[in-house]
């Protein structure tokens, strides 16, 4: 993915990863910690107000992804880790959307930004070119057994009538496998919701060590079986918890005392 600077205001700019496998008529990124008001720990685009921030640094911070996404307006729901995708329409009140339980949005309102939060799980962006529709999810690993990708494929579908094999999908920075390790009932988990999941390689395990677990393998897996075409998938190899430059927040490196990244996408004018 292409790190590109947006610039908002007073020659300050946004720094934001975005995949070429999205269409260029769909605005969209995934922000890093560069670019905000916060303080330490929070330093410094902190987008979530979970775990301490000031309200005021965190409006701030939102107002300046608002600006560099080029939307009218940003809408985010109340995250759950499931697979509920709230269809967003015109004329939809974005407070009344952020007190939805969802993991996911999708929308074909012009101009609209659907965005998730993010500090270690994978925020994934799909985009139909065919049809203009568009969603953004949060895949923990918890929605991810659940089936994430499916609904999303499926809510785009039912109401927008795209076809699988015309999206494109980008999943962003996350936890990666060289540092997601799990738990004997998370293998499990995995195991029971895709069976082979050690030889598609989503479970890892090596002697002596915790077994680990490859979310964007499990997800990129999924898409394809929903029927998404594998070169219109779009995978990051950037670990929020290990990059070496420190550009993620991660709940797994930091704990509560971090902040929260978004992946973003605008449907077109």
């Amino acid at each position: 993915m292409e790190a590109r600077d947006f610039p908002v205001a007073d020659g300050v700019l946004v720094p934001l990863l975005q995949s070429a496998t999205i269409p260029a008529s769909f605005r969209h990124g995934f922000s890093t910690r560069a670019g905000g008001v916060s303080p330490a720990p929070y330093h410094s685009l902190n987008l979530g107000s979970k775990w301490g921030d000031s309200a005021e640094n965190v409006a701030e911070n939102r107002r300046r992804l608002l600006a560099a996404s080029g939307a009218r307006a940003m809408v985010r729901v109340s995250q759950k880790h499931g697979t509920h995708v709230v269809r967003v329409a015109a004329g939809d009140d974005p407070e009344t959307v952020k007190g939805m339980e969802a993991d996911g949005l999708c929308s074909n309102q012009a101009g609209l930004g659907l965005s998730v939060h993010v500090a270690d799980c994978v925020p994934v962006l799909i985009a139909d070119p065919r049809t203009g529709a568009c969603a953004a999810l949060h895949a923990g690993w918890r929605g991810t057994v659940a089936g994430v990708a499916l609904a999303g494929v499926k809510a785009l579908a039912e109401g927008f009538g795209c076809r699988p094999e015309d999206l494109r999908v980008a999943l962003g920075p996350c936890i990666g496998p060289c540092c997601f390790d799990v738990g004997a009932e998370v293998v499990a988990a995995f195991e029971a919701a895709w069976p082979g999941a050690h030889a598609a390689d989503i479970v890892v395990e090596t002697p002596g060590f915790q077994p680990r677990i490859d979310l964007r393998q499990c997800l990129r897996l999924q898409f394809q079986a929903a029927g998404v075409l594998p070169a219109h998938i779009d995978v990051s190899a950037d670990c929020t918890s290990c990059d070496p430059a420190g550009r993620f927040y991660s709940f797994r490196h930091s704990g509560r005392l971090t902040g929260q990244s978004v992946g973003f996408i605008v449907v077109p004018d």
